[in-house]
């Protein structure tokens, strides 16, 4: 009687290991060894899969190489190279259509403020542009894939495009652009790496631009279950406050830092999200008390 309970006791616990196994995730690594931007990402899905780690099971989390910028990356999406990935992405409605999107902005919308780098000894040049048609004669640099490239360039913008992000905050400080613009919640942590090497980097002090420009996470429109473990994980932590910690914890030093309320802020449209519904925006942080409209 002891042996066959011993028995069930073994066949019960070698059913349930071969249930726990561990579920590998892929994210978007960074470009380079000093590219931080994807560090936030990384923390996000972690938060979110170990709200969840009891129901689902543990997992496994494993960037992309290096040097894969956004829009050889999009390809290899397409193309279906990796399995069970989760990246962050700028949503449009091609997106929407061709992926499964999980409808949490992952920035809480701030992303779509942006302010630019420059050259330093130019400081005073851009602060009395007064409209968004003063900056008709200027040339911005943006990556190559960036959905922020085509939003400005849809806006009357003169968009000189790179496959390099390293290589953006050189030419800006050459001269050899005008402006270099980023995200408030970004721009912090960059300046603070690239102006070592780059000394004559500088924040423009007097502009902004703000466009609707979702941060979703994204994966293949077959991996349902995962997407489903991701979403639950991301409310939870969103409505018991961790994910608002994490998100401050990383964002909201830089988003004070750039002192929205003092600029003067022009407002551009993003013709790329038609159809997409705005509840994930109850998400959003609110910036009104920082801006001046």
């Amino acid at each position: 009687m002891t042996k066959l309970i011993v028995w069930f006791f073994l066949s019960y616990l070698m059913t349930n290991v071969s249930y726990a196994k561990t579920t590998v995730f892929t994210y978007k690594g960074p470009e380079h060894s000093g590219d931080q931007r994807y560090i936030y990402v990384q923390k996000v899905l972690e938060l979110a899969l170990d709200k969840t780690k009891t129901e689902y099971g543990d997992y496994e989390l494993k960037p992309t190489s290096e040097n894969i910028n956004l829009g050889r990356l999009l390809l290899q999406m397409n193309k279906g190279i990796y399995s069970n990935y989760f990246f962050k992405v700028s949503v449009t409605d091609e997106l929407l259509d061709n992926f499964h999107v999980i409808k949490f902005p992952i920035d809480r919308g701030v992303s779509g403020y942006r302010i630019a780098f420059i050259n330093k000894q130019r400081k005073d040049e851009f602060c009395p542009i007064a409209n968004i048609e003063g900056l008709s004669n200027k040339v911005v640099v943006q990556g190559i894939g960036w959905l922020d490239s085509e939003i400005l360039i849809s806006n009357g913008i003169n968009v000189y495009a790179l496959s390099n992000y390293s290589s953006m905050f050189e030419i800006v400080t050459r001269n050899r652009v005008d402006l270099f613009f980023r995200a408030i919640n970004e721009i912090k942590n960059e300046y603070d790496a690239e102006h070592i090497n780059y000394p004559d980097l500088f924040i423009e002090p007097c502009i902004a631009l703000h466009y609707p420009l979702p941060r979703f996470f994204v994966t293949d429109k077959n991996n349902i279950e995962n997407a489903n473990r991701i979403e639950k994980g991301l409310k939870i932590a969103y409505e018991d406050g961790s994910f608002v910690t994490l998100w401050e914890e990383y964002f909201l030093s830089s988003i004070d830092l750039v002192n929205l309320h003092k600029r003067t802020l022009f407002k551009l449209e993003n013709p790329f999200i038609q159809n997409l519904d705005t509840d994930y925006q109850k998400y959003n942080y609110s910036l009104l008390e920082k801006v001046t409209h």
